[in-house]
């Protein structure tokens, strides 16, 4: 399904629906680089249960790549225009690393269009060696389409800041990565590019404090590419968050950490 951003771009979704039609929403919100697809753990866990609405954000998947630099803000638009497209008035929010950033500018924004939010392995600002990183990728992701074997190395580093050592020694686990990267079309230069301006340019310390919803962080206790701090500091400056640290899992908290992370979001949209 499309909708339509603010600037014309086209945004693709996935609308998954249980039989029961009266099933709460849920906006899943992927990171730097994924698709909405990158939910799949979660949505099957929830089809029963819960609508999912997943999006590509602007810049990867099959929605539009125009030309950045993205913001935050500017992606929290797109997410509550695929709301509308939805017609779903209120919905549970879900933000994964930058999808986190775009959740809390949502949340801040149309505070009157969400039930409870959660905060997965995400920041408010991005910390001095996360930054530094970014900065790196920047540079060196238009040589990934220069080639298949250029494209493999890139997906090897990434996913070696994104799972934790215990992840790397089970071979079923990175065959199943590679695999699913595999059946991802490469993400546009302009596309990431623009991911990339947007979590650098992200900072909501001073306006967290006036979020006003049931919120929830959580994040692994060994993420290198958000790490744990940056959590505990969404946690602080949100009244009443709620901070879950899931132990031995790293940035890909939703896949190493899923049952940790799937009760943590039942306990929350019971509250809202």
């Amino acid at each position: 399904m499309i909708a339509s951003a603010a600037d014309g771009a086209r945004l693709y979704f996935v609308d998954q629906r249980p039989a029961d039609v009266a099933a709460p929403a849920v906006l899943w919100l992927q990171g730097l680089n994924a698709p909405g697809a990158a939910w799949a753990v979660q949505m099957a866990h929830f089809a029963r249960t819960h609508r999912s609405i997943a999006p590509d954000p602007r810049g990867v998947g099959k929605s539009d790549a125009p030309p950045g630099p993205y913001t935050t803000a500017q992606m929290a638009d797109d997410a509550l225009r695929v709301l509308d497209a939805c017609e779903v008035e209120r919905a549970h929010v879900v933000g994964l690393s930058l999808g986190g950033a775009v959740a809390q500018e949502l949340a801040l924004a149309r505070p009157e269009r969400i039930r409870t939010v959660a905060f997965l392995a995400s920041f408010a600002r991005q910390p001095p060696r996360s930054r530094a990183l970014l900065e790196a990728w920047r540079t060196l992701y238009p040589s990934v389409t220069q080639g298949a074997e250029l494209r493999d190395a890139w997906e090897k580093q990434a996913y070696a800041w994104l799972f934790s050592d215990a992840f790397w020694r089970s071979e079923a686990n990175v065959r199943a990565a590679f695999r699913f990267a595999s059946s991802q079309p490469l993400q546009p230069v302009a596309g990431f590019l623009g991911q990339v301006d947007a979590a650098l340019a992200h900072d909501a310390r001073e306006r967290l404090p006036g979020l006003r919803l049931p919120a929830l962080v959580l994040h692994g206790a060994l993420d290198q590419l958000a790490p744990l701090a940056a959590g505990e500091e969404i946690a602080r400056l949100i009244p009443g968050a709620e901070l879950r640290v899931v132990p031995n899992v790293g940035h890909a908290v939703n896949l190493e950490g899923q049952r940790a992370v799937n009760e943590s979001l039942r306990s929350l949209w019971k509250r809202g």
